[in-house]
């Protein structure tokens, strides 16, 4: 078979016996990570805040068709305390990756689309991690990462097939299709989550991108 399957014993990071040990450490501390949940307070505050985001996702999607593209002209890129609730979301101009897939992922409920919760690791320079770790230095500094490797946050979203996602990142408003595997900016893992919220059935695995992935389970993708 020439589909191949995302397991943490695919051999071989940039041709790096060390390079796959960095990749699984780095699996174990983001392990225990879950996806952002922006929550409801008992008042009708985050009701209607949360109604009021639904009502203008289905407006933006009846007009370009794609996940949730007004976000990041509504909200800035950095860091964010939690927990976070939906009345002071909707005040906010800086939220994060998480909530910004959580959003994403909101919206898609909203106009009746599958997704999913992504969960990736990144490969970066290691130069640009530490401004970022600087930069949220106040704000739980480096528990998202790793050496050169980051956790982000994603979602997943129906391809043609009847098991394949594409992974659509809020963050960059891009979907993650031509994304390296290797190198700069590169996705080394990725862990898509089974989750009812999105309204749909489960399935015994994803494809993407020619792996076969194992619903909740971290993968190594790297090449």
């Amino acid at each position: 078979m020439n589909e191949r399957q995302g397991t943490v014993d695919i051999p071989g990071f940039l041709g790096s016996t060390e390079n796959m040990a960095l990749i699984e450490s780095a699996i174990l501390k983001f392990s225990d990570i879950h996806p952002t949940v922006i929550q409801f307070h008992p008042e009708t505050c985050c009701r209607v805040a949360h109604e009021w985001f639904r009502g203008l996702s289905c407006a933006h999607n009846a007009v370009s068709g794609l996940p949730a593209p007004w976000l990041r002209m509504r909200w800035r890129w950095g860091p964010l305390e939690r927990p976070i609730h939906w009345c002071q979301i909707v005040e906010r101009d800086t939220i994060d990756c998480g909530a910004l897939s959580a959003l994403t992922f909101e919206s898609m409920v909203a106009i009746g689309e599958p997704a999913w919760f992504v969960q990736l690791i990144q490969n970066f320079d290691v130069g640009m991690v530490r401004d970022w770790e600087h930069f949220w230095r106040d704000h739980g500094g480096s528990y998202w990462t790793f050496g050169p490797l980051v956790y982000h946050e994603c979602i997943a979203v129906r391809s043609s097939n009847d098991n394949g996602i594409r992974i659509w990142d809020p963050t960059v408003e891009t979907l993650s299709d031509q994304q390296p595997l290797v190198g700069h900016d590169s996705i080394v893992a990725i862990r898509v989550l089974q989750d009812d919220g999105g309204g749909v059935p489960s399935q015994a695995f994803f494809d993407w991108r020619g792996f076969r992935l194992p619903p909740d389970e971290w993968c190594v993708v790297a090449e």
